[in-house]
């Protein structure tokens, strides 16, 4: 609404608003694509352009200047080309590819000739799945141990997360939980089998006493974990406020989680944010808590059933105020 009433005012010359979003995640009855349907009948100019995948041209742009070389040159065309018909164009797709191509030495810097140097053949034989998320978890598996729990915790906060939240929870979960939660492949040490999903207390109550006897995180072991997920391109760190760099990331770091555990993984940090952050926090993050507490339901006592019903009711409220009428449902 805000934004209609910008557009719509006459008095504000010369303006020009740029907007994206994805088209899958603005359906038809999405209040943004409601709101650009009725500027169209009001003759606004809008100028929608289609982004899609890049052209082979635009591929060779790309990767000429991620390795600082010249675009005319056939060895850097060739590996465009290579990686275009590899990844179809996908931008994401072809720095994860590139990424890959340099964890794996494949492609390494020449400091002999001050160039990066790569084999075409071994470029050719690399195999790319088709879920660009398990080549994240593969290199999400090659961080340390701390590094990967805090992304399955950042993971189930949202695509932008607030590393205080994070640190509660690390302090918070023990690690005999963290590695139960993890696949099992990507335990990188065994741990006793713990339960997530205790619900014997009120989701009010305290529960968080006995949560911390084997956790030994610091808070400078987190800021190495931070700098560790910040430096390999994962998350983007500005202050408080953190984001992952794409969704297809956070897939991952979510995938690091045991699937059979991600209910009640999520189910137990939202009881421990719901019993730890401060009343103007959590009213600020209450649908992220209450989704996280959703998750658990069905594992929780009658009691705590009407606690989280009273909470969705608040979060329903709190959204229908906002206009934000899919959160609301």
């Amino acid at each position: 609404d805000l934004l209609k009433s910008i557009v719509l005012d006459g008095e504000i010359p010369s303006l020009l608003i740029v907007g994206a979003y994805r088209e899958d995640e603005v359906p038809d009855h999405h209040p943004l694509a409601f709101h650009i349907r009725e500027l169209d009948q009001m003759k606004v100019a809008i100028t929608k352009i289609r982004i899609g995948n890049l052209s082979v041209d635009y591929a060779i742009l790309l990767v000429a200047e991620a390795l600082g070389m010249d675009d005319d040159d056939s060895k850097v065309k060739s590996l465009a080309e290579t990686i275009h018909r590899k990844t179809e164009g996908n931008p994401f797709f072809m720095l994860m590819f590139l990424r890959s191509l340099y964890d794996e030495k494949l492609l390494q810097y020449n400091f002999g000739v001050m160039k990066w140097t790569w084999d075409d053949d071994a470029v050719n034989s690399k195999i790319v799945t088709e879920n660009v998320a398990s080549v994240l978890v593969n290199k999400m598996n090659r961080l340390q141990e701390e590094t990967q729990r805090m992304l399955m915790v950042a993971s189930c906060l949202g695509a932008t997360f607030r590393l205080s939240a994070v640190m509660t929870v690390m302090k918070h979960i023990s690690q005999v939980e963290m590695r139960d939660s993890m696949r099992a492949l990507m335990r990188s040490v065994s741990g006793t089998a713990a339960t997530m999903g205790n619900s014997s207390a009120s989701l009010l109550s305290s529960d968080l006493s006995n949560a911390c006897t084997d956790q030994d995180g610091s808070d400078s072991s987190y800021a190495s974990s931070i700098e560790e997920f910040e430096g390999e391109g994962l998350c983007e760190v500005e202050n408080e406020e953190c984001h992952f760099m794409h969704d297809q990331i956070q897939s991952a770091a979510f995938e690091l989680i045991s699937p059979e555990q991600r209910d009640s993984f999520r189910g137990r940090i939202g009881r421990i944010l719901l019993q730890s952050l401060p009343p103007e926090e959590l009213e600020a993050s209450l649908f992220e808590v209450v989704g996280l507490l959703n998750c658990a339901a069905s594992n929780i006592t009658d009691e705590e059933r009407d606690e989280l019903a009273e909470m969705n009711l608040k979060a329903g409220v709190k959204a229908s105020e906002n206009a934000a009428f899919d959160t609301a449902k």
